[in-house]
């Protein structure tokens, strides 16, 4: 069959489609696929290359490594790898099609589509099908800090009463969101997207392929910074989401932040803002800490007030409880379902997360990522433990932060000293900067020291609570970027308790 008579048979194929045997190719019939080809090809703009004009498929898959019989295979291009290498792998486990972006040299016995680039081809993909779901919300949130957090929190409100589908994890880039959006279906009644990004035009072609109704800038901080040179190029790049909102989308503002009010003000949406401030609508106040129990305060939405008690650490974890009731408010939750959703929520792993280790010890866990402002939060949140122990500090390098790195490490080491921490122990490139500012700011060398190992790091520790100048109920948080692998760290305090 020519390109020109592959014709959609819209959404009802997507549930009704039937293909028969491929007698060519050994792969049996595929009752009700999700995807037929010729909605691929509609999908893409591709170009069909060969094999049946008839096929359908399962799911969408971009890792040979886990193609299953029917999949369509994407071969997707990395810093790393091509997907292309790995085409007589993913259709001898099974793929039943493949899309590509340069003709294989031997065309494998499967649906072949050509595309110009197969990571926008991906994008195109989970863009179609969710047009094809009419009724779905789809709730898209990005910020410097705490996109993850809130996620996870407005999925949980809205998981009390509705079929919610949410990004795993933090797959939330040009790869994972089109991946974490293809499954959906249609008894979803939301998808909750996190959204990333480390340089501007992300962010708008992630609002492209997720078209939002509701959509939640966080905040907006020092972060990615080598790739958006300062600040405000992380607020032009994170306000392509506001911007990118259909006309009858709503807005959820942090009133707090001044670059997340400024983008807004130049939005013709409707809005809703949270925050701690008087003029929000969604309010938060009488903030109180509950030690390692997390945090409690009263939430306002109205003529509504309750109480509030979070299991999350940090004034910052509140802030984004006020985002995710913010979301589910414009979304027509009730107030009392807000409430519950928040209070379910269980912290989540390596996002300060508290845990004993030898001696009665208590590790937070903060090794996901870090940035200056995620940074000064967590050490914030440690300062308000109590006061009768201990509290030590093992920082790893704040990465992405081009020409700023030195200074902000400089100002995270001063900040350490003027808090009153009993020890500072870094570990990277910028290990010795920070330490330094920490002892011109008044920290002695004794207790600010740095590594370039993170293996002198945890024998330190071990030597510290064998001598027992760490004691049971003492405090050690650890923290550090993504790429620093603090958990090694982490794991190594809790495999070898005893």
């Amino acid at each position: 069959m020519e390109l020109a008579t592959v014709r959609t048979t819209g959404a009802f194929s997507m549930k009704n489609a039937r293909t028969e045997k491929n007698s060519d190719s050994g792969y049996g019939a595929l009752q009700n696929p999700v995807w037929t080809l010729s909605q691929v090809l509609l999908a893409t703009g591709g170009r069909f290359l060969s094999g049946k004009t008839e096929a359908g498929f399962r799911r969408v898959c971009t890792d040979s490594r886990s193609i299953e019989p029917g999949d369509l295979f994407v071969a997707l291009r990395g810093d790393n790898f091509d997907g292309h290498a790995y085409i007589a792998q993913a259709v001898e486990k099974g793929a039943a099609g493949l899309v590509v972006d340069t003709i294989p040299e031997k065309m494998p016995p499967v649906p072949v589509v050509l595309v110009a680039e197969t990571l926008c081809a991906l994008g195109d993909l989970a863009a179609y099908r969710r047009s094809l779901m009419q009724d779905l919300q789809v709730v898209a949130i990005t910020g410097s800090c705490g996109k993850t957090t809130v996620k996870e929190m407005i999925a949980a409100i809205l998981d009390r009463e509705y079929n919610v589908l949410k990004t795993k994890g933090n797959l939330n880039n040009l790869i994972g969101l089109p991946l974490s959006l293809l499954p959906v279906e249609y008894h979803h009644d939301f998808a909750v997207m996190e959204m990333g990004m480390n340089q501007l035009g992300e962010i708008a072609r992630l609002t492209e392929i997720a078209d939002p109704d509701i959509a939640c800038i966080t905040n907006i901080q020092d972060a990615h910074l080598a790739g958006l040179s300062d600040i405000n190029g992380v607020a032009r790049a994170k306000g392509e989401l506001f911007v990118g909102v259909k006309a009858w989308g709503r807005l959820v503002v942090n009133i707090d932040d001044k670059r997340v009010r400024g983008i807004a003000r130049r939005c013709s949406q409707k809005k809703t803002t949270f925050g701690r401030s008087p003029k929000a609508d969604i309010r938060g106040v009488r903030l109180r800490s509950l030690g390692e129990h997390g945090m409690s305060f009263t939430l306002q939405i109205g003529g509504n007030e309750a109480r509030v008690q979070i299991r999350s650490l940090g004034a910052h974890n509140v802030q984004n409880a006020l985002a995710a009731a913010g979301m589910a408010h414009v979304a027509g939750v009730k107030f009392k379902d807000i409430v519950a959703g928040l209070e379910s929520v269980v912290p989540f792993e390596k996002r300060l997360q508290v845990q004993k280790i030898t001696g009665g010890i208590r590790l937070i866990n903060d090794v996901y990522n870090a940035n200056p402002s995620s940074v000064l939060a967590a050490l914030e949140t440690l300062r308000q433990m109590d006061r009768t122990h201990k509290k030590v500090v093992i920082l790893g390098d704040m990465l992405e932060l081009g020409t700023q790195s030195v200074a902000a490490h400089q100002e995270i080491g001063r900040k350490v000293a003027q808090l009153g921490f009993d020890a500072l122990l870094v570990v990277g490139e910028f290990a010795e900067a920070m330490v330094a500012a920490a002892w011109k700011a008044g920290m002695s060398k004794k207790k600010g020291v740095f590594f370039t190992e993170k293996e002198r790091v945890s024998l330190w520790l071990r030597e510290s609570i064998a001598a027992g100048d760490l004691k049971p109920g003492d405090w050690v948080l650890v923290k550090g970027s993504r790429g620093m692998r603090m958990e090694t760290i982490t794991q190594n305090m809790l495999e070898n308790q005893g």
